[in-house]
């Protein structure tokens, strides 16, 4: 059974644990190329120590799984229930914290590896008086792709925002917020990987073995040959991204919605991401795996892609999907782990 543990901390020395939280209930959700959640329950009375608080948007959360950071982040709203004598407090991954930061200086990358464009905007808000410096950008890895980017300060663009735009393009890449314990302590790296196709593994979920159950939609009422996006500009000027499928034999056309994009080739990388997620009716699944059987929690991670095999009357799977979200809920001692898949088709690169 795995064991969990809850600490807090202040903004102010964010690596230094002032009290363990007396957990009741606690649920945590890992997004791909976006922001970590965590809701935890504990009792309204609860002494946590004498100098030791709880204050929502300035208290930074951190759970362990069996002594390994599973999540950190800031406590932003906290509800409490005097006759349950219970307080929940629901904090969001330090993703969320980079969606609370604008830019308020013009920054520009001209023909900038989009890794260096990604860490530079964290190093951008890490240099910003009074900021939360705890989101390290050590790694020096490249993807071997160059962009133009522009981000005017008039715009006032967030930098999650920003990182999330930046990432969701043909050839793109992934990010995520890397937690580890170094001597002991906590320490937070944004890390990039590329592409973004997802990580192959040789796992594999079989509704016969570590599944426990599983529900799952195929959808093809999104599906295009042709995808337009819109840019800046207004009438003819209007700057327009789009993709098309070649070689198809039955035209489909979608608008996909407006972005800021100010370049050309900006918005046709868009449009490709798009059109790669929309070429086929895709199947979506949900399983609750089994936590007591290989693989085990640490062996997968939001991102890799894990062969699925499952064959119930008209359902018949086998075949790769990437995992895109993945939920852990503990109660009672009892611990749940969903996890959210696409077909791995969805992310493919547009050559």
């Amino acid at each position: 059974m795995a064991v969990y543990r809850a600490m807090i901390a202040t903004v102010a020395a964010p690596t230094v644990f002032l009290a363990e939280l007396p957990v009741e209930s606690l649920s945590f959700t890992d997004v791909l190329n976006g922001a970590s959640s965590c809701t935890i329950t504990v009792p309204l009375e609860s002494y946590l120590s004498d100098t030791a608080t709880v204050a929502a948007g300035s208290t930074v959360l951190w759970v362990e799984r069996d002594g390994e950071l599973v999540f950190g982040g800031i406590v932003w709203t906290m509800a409490g229930d005097t006759a349950g004598n219970t307080a929940t407090l629901n904090a969001g991954g330090f993703h969320t914290y980079f969606a609370r930061r604008v830019i308020r200086t013009t920054q520009t990358f001209a023909a900038t590896e989009q890794l260096d464009i990604a860490r530079g905007l964290i190093d951008y808000a890490n240099g910003v008086t009074d900021a939360l410096t705890i989101v390290g950008t050590a790694g020096t890895n490249s993807s071997g792709v160059t962009r133009d980017r522009t981000y005017p300060s008039w715009e006032r663009k967030n930098i999650a925002q920003a990182l999330e735009q930046l990432a969701a393009v043909n050839n793109g890449f992934d990010f995520e917020y890397e937690l580890t314990y170094t001597s002991g302590v906590p320490t937070v790296e944004f890390v990039c990987t590329t592409s973004n196709t997802g990580t192959a593994t040789s796992l594999v979920f079989d509704l016969d073995a570590n599944i426990e159950k599983l529900s799952f939609t195929l959808d093809g009422s999104q599906v295009a040959t042709q995808v337009d996006i819109l840019g800046e500009g207004e009438g003819p000027e209007q700057l327009v991204g789009t993709a098309t499928q070649a070689g198809s034999a039955f035209a489909l056309s979608q608008y996909v919605g407006s972005s800021d994009a100010s370049v050309q080739a900006t918005l046709t990388d868009h449009a490709e991401r798009q059109l790669v997620q929309r070429r086929v009716a895709l199947s979506a699944l949900t399983a609750v795996v089994r936590s007591d059987v290989e693989p085990a929690y640490e062996d997968y991670s939001v991102g890799d892609i894990i062969e699925v095999r499952a064959s119930v009357g008209l359902l018949s799977i086998a075949d790769d999907f990437r995992i895109v979200q993945r939920n852990v809920s503990f109660t009672g001692n009892q611990e749940t782990i969903t996890v959210e898949l696409v077909e791995s088709a969805a992310f493919a690169v547009i050559a």
